[in-house]
């Protein structure tokens, strides 16, 4: 499982590989809020959001086994903030290189931590 781990933070350079779980487990939460805001149904929006709240509760609870002391009010506020980045990027994000490296990382990454998304 480790060995999985690895190989997947060394397909990102710089600070992913170097962050705490709790803080990519926020990352991939800012993921599918994001795609949230750009799907065409209120009904795959409720499932991307559903995914977003199962990371966010995911960062919480490793945060705290971290050693963090966090509320939910830190970790979305910690979310919003990287939203605001994905946002920022606009609709076009979704069909780059990034976007799809990132999902398939918060794919591996919740298979490996365990993490079962239901979208």
């Amino acid at each position: 499982m480790k060995k999985i781990l690895f190989a997947t933070f060394c397909m990102f350079p710089g600070p992913v590989g170097s962050q705490p779980y709790s803080e990519s487990m926020a990352d991939c939460a800012s993921l599918f809020q994001n795609a949230a805001q750009w799907v065409k149904t209120d009904e795959s929006a409720d499932k991307l959001m559903l995914a977003a709240t199962q990371w966010a509760e995911a960062a919480m609870a490793q945060a705290n086994s971290e050693g963090l002391a966090v509320t939910a009010h830190a970790i979305w506020e910690k979310i919003d903030n990287k939203t605001e980045k994905w946002e920022a990027k606009g609709a076009r994000v979704f069909f780059s290189q990034e976007f799809r490296d990132w999902t398939q990382y918060c794919r591996k990454f919740a298979k490996d931590r365990g993490i079962r998304i239901h979208r």
